[in-house]
């Protein structure tokens, strides 16, 4: 299904929940705290929300994540037992520190967790094969990704990460979620914490190190916390 389609069933979806709850685009921006023009893209079918602002609209209405996502607009008449959709399986590679950097659980490749997702959540990623999972630990991304949320990362090419984007990587075999910040002048990169609390320092490897010590792992492209 396209990212068009995809699009064009969630703003119906929504419109219908925002008319049956009698609530107005402006009820919702305030009472979730999003921008009014945010929720009003969601609604005209302009942009989908991520994985963390869908969770929120399926507590504040009430209803399964299928209801927001499915073309059966009925589907809020049924159990979430009832409801099926397409998923997609991903290993679940333990806890990543999203604070001080730190030792990453070891994990048995034979005997490895999964998580099952819906492709429609995972959108344009839901062809990856190559996807993989973690649980955040720590608050120096809370600012974006709140202590225990699920991730999902892509693995990238070195030269593809943007200055921006958020990724786990590790530094002296220990490992850590940040912001990258590429420095490309100073040979250097940082890796940024986002976090409310200004106790938590930025972590700067030289290009030197971070060819030898560092490894990146992947890009966060989908996160998921429960409210």
């Amino acid at each position: 299904m396209s990212n068009d389609i995809t699009k064009k069933i969630f703003s119906r979806n929504l419109d219908k929940l925002i008319k049956k709850q009698g609530k107005t685009v402006m009820d919702l921006s305030e009472e979730l705290g999003i921008s009014y023009s945010t929720v009003s893209d969601w609604k005209n079918g302009k942009k989908m929300p991520r994985g963390g602002s869908l969770q929120k609209l399926s507590d504040y209405f009430g209803v399964n994540l299928s209801v927001l996502l499915e073309e059966d607009t009925d589907s809020h008449l049924r159990s979430p037992q009832e409801i099926s959709y397409d998923e997609i399986e991903l290993p679940l590679y333990g806890d990543v520190a999203a604070g001080a950097l730190a030792e990453l659980e070891s994990v048995d490749v034979w005997d490895v967790e999964t998580v099952k997702l819906p492709k429609l959540l995972l959108q344009k990623y839901a062809s990856n094969d190559n996807l993989f999972a973690m649980k955040v630990n720590g608050d120096s991304m809370d600012k974006i990704i709140p202590n225990g949320s699920l991730i999902v990362v892509k693995p990238i090419e070195q030269s593809l990460y943007k200055d921006g984007d958020i990724v786990v990587f590790s530094y002296n075999g220990e490992y850590s979620l940040k912001k990258y910040r590429p420095n490309v002048m100073e040979n250097f990169v940082i890796f940024e914490s986002d976090s409310k609390n200004p106790d938590f320092k930025n972590i700067p490897i030289n290009e030197e190190e971070l060819a030898k010590e560092a490894n990146m792992y992947g890009k966060v492209v989908l996160y998921i916390v429960s409210l």
